[in-house]
């Protein structure tokens, strides 16, 4: 099996238009997309919750063109106050591949100008504090965009490691729940923390960590398997021979 983008978005996703065609006529493997789920969302002042069966119905659609080679998936964006409703929506349905997020706190989310103005120090003790809660209260398979909350800060490792006792309590706690650590491509090169994975992608290895994945978090076509090559090879210089992916929410690890 060739190894699949595992963070993805179409129309379904609130904030992004693209088709599900466009990823299938550009790679010839499976593609999954991973549709944002975001509760009390105050982008958008509404719940954000994909049309699963309208979702449903279009990928049924489309597999019967395509060779059965689109999968369902999710990013469930947490909130601590939403935690029950969140668990409510996901009771009922199946995903191949669910993805675990925190973009917002309820009042902002973490990529609203304003937050670059604020204390990262303060900012990040809220968003791991999220993050580890997020964990322990939703089951997912993926543990996506470690640095969503710092993505506005353009933090040096130096910094991030005045967290590593938080970021050890987040990735041993990952490792417990057999979450798979992301490495996020618009993460690396489009807000440019890239240090900063490497640095966090070494210290989830060195607690024991054994499941990565890679992903665009691509909203439109452009960002398709955004700079593949150069994360891949990262990767495989850490040693890592075989990255996670997911069918019916089950472990699946393909060779890079």
């Amino acid at each position: 099996m060739k190894y699949y983008d595992q963070h993805l978005h179409t129309y379904f996703s609130y904030d992004a238009d693209e088709t599900f065609e466009s990823y299938l006529e550009n790679f010839d493997g499976f593609v999954v997309t991973t549709e944002h789920f975001d509760l009390a969302n105050p982008v958008t002042h509404q719940d954000d919750a994909p049309d699963y069966q309208a979702y449903q119905k279009k990928i049924s659609e489309l597999n019967q063109q395509y060779q059965n080679r689109i999968l369902k998936g999710i990013e469930i964006g947490y909130i601590a106050s939403e935690k029950e409703r969140i668990k409510d929506y996901l009771k009922d349905k199946n995903y191949d591949l669910k993805l675990l997020s925190i973009h917002h706190n309820g009042q902002f989310d973490y990529l609203d100008d304003f937050v670059a103005d604020m204390d990262y120090r303060v900012i990040l003790d809220e968003y791991l504090k999220a993050m580890n809660e997020a964990i322990d209260e939703i089951p997912a398979n993926v543990l996506a965009h470690f640095d969503y909350g710092i993505r506005l800060f353009d933090l040096t490792v130096e910094q991030l490691q005045e967290f590593e006792p938080q970021l050890i309590q987040i990735f041993k706690n990952a490792i417990k729940h057999q979450l798979a650590f992301e490495v996020n491509a618009k993460s690396t090169h489009l807000y440019h923390n890239l240090a900063l994975y490497d640095y966090a992608l070494d210290l989830y290895l060195s607690l024991g960590g054994k499941l990565i994945t890679l992903g665009s978090d691509g909203h439109k076509i452009e960002h398709f398997r955004l700079h593949f090559d150069e994360l891949l090879a990262l990767i495989k210089s850490k040693g890592i021979n075989e990255l996670a992916t997911y069918q019916n929410g089950q472990l699946q690890l393909v060779k890079i």
